[in-house]
């Protein structure tokens, strides 16, 4: 893995209820093995504003995958697709692993292509965790206060580039949608009560 995770430090920042581990089965039917089978199980994926994952571990829990043969006349995929699962949804698009290597993609309808959104968990994971951090020190109102903006597109600038160093997919292509959310945050639209 890319970022060293437990899932204590999710819990701290999430709250228990919002970090949802995968059933040791329900993961490996769905091909997953190695260090993401690991992080699925023992470490999980926390909910917030930015992105929601369905319940892993209920009655209907599972992971779906992605039908190449439902979605091969409109999108763009290539061959390796075969071996998606959808992992999640931002606000307008969704998340998809690849079983096989960890890495995740997002399909936007819009582009009708895949776009690079993590090499694996453990960054997809840190940029969640890292921005809510980011997010929940914000006041309600601070788009209009010049030396707060300011601080924070520093503070956002050097998270993209601590992320990038290790990671370069989340903030390279202008369709991922943690560029969008940035750009939002940076302009003073995710302050405390306005995430919802």
């Amino acid at each position: 893995m890319i970022f060293e995770l437990s899932r204590e430090e999710l819990i701290q920042t999430f709250g228990e209820e919002r970090v949802h581990q995968a059933p040791s089965e329900t993961a490996q039917a769905a091909g997953f093995s190695g260090e993401t089978l690991t992080f699925l199980t023992d470490t999980g994926l926390p909910e917030n504003e930015f992105i929601s994952f369905p319940e892993l571990d209920g009655a209907d829990g599972g992971f779906r995958p992605v039908s190449v043969e439902e979605l091969g006349s409109t999108w763009n995929l290539p061959v390796a697709a075969a071996h998606w699962v959808f992992l999640g949804n931002f606000e307008i698009s969704a998340i998809v692993a690849d079983t096989r290597t960890g890495e995740l993609y997002q399909l936007a309808e819009g582009i009708m292509r895949p776009v690079p959104l993590h090499r694996d968990l453990s960054s997809l994971v840190h940029t969640i965790r890292e921005l809510s951090k980011i997010v929940g020190s914000l006041p309600e109102d601070y788009e209009d206060d010049e030396e707060l903006i300011e601080a924070l597109g520093e503070s956002l600038d050097a998270l993209k580039s601590e992320i990038g160093r290790r990671d370069p997919r989340p903030f390279s292509n202008e369709h991922c949608e943690w560029v969008e959310i940035v750009t939002n945050i940076g302009a003073g639209m995710w302050g405390q009560g306005q995430q919802d």
